[in-house]
């Protein structure tokens, strides 16, 4: 069996493509779960970066910079999904 070579690049796009799917399952969940324990697991998230954009004040303009993630469980099974379809495909 012939062994094809995978780049990073196709790994960070099931990444992604795993976060999203994480991000719909999420929405999804928020809907039709009712508030509980359960949904206080899957729905709880920690957020990773600065709480307000850094502003760079330059003579001609102002650039700002900002980036915030939002990761839960649902994210986290996603892209473990989307690793596994990487290493399976």
């Amino acid at each position: 069996m012939a062994q094809t070579k995978k780049g990073t690049t196709l790994l960070i796009l099931f990444l992604f493509m795993g976060a999203a799917l994480g991000s719909v399952l999420t929405l999804i969940f928020n809907l039709f779960v009712p508030s509980g324990p359960l949904a206080h697991l899957f729905l709880a998230h920690v957020t990773i970066g600065s709480a307000d954009p850094v502003t760079l004040k330059l003579i001609l303009l102002d650039l700002s910079f900002g980036l915030r993630l939002h990761i839960n469980l649902l994210n986290i099974l996603g892209m473990v999904l989307g690793f596994y379809i990487y290493q399976n495909s």
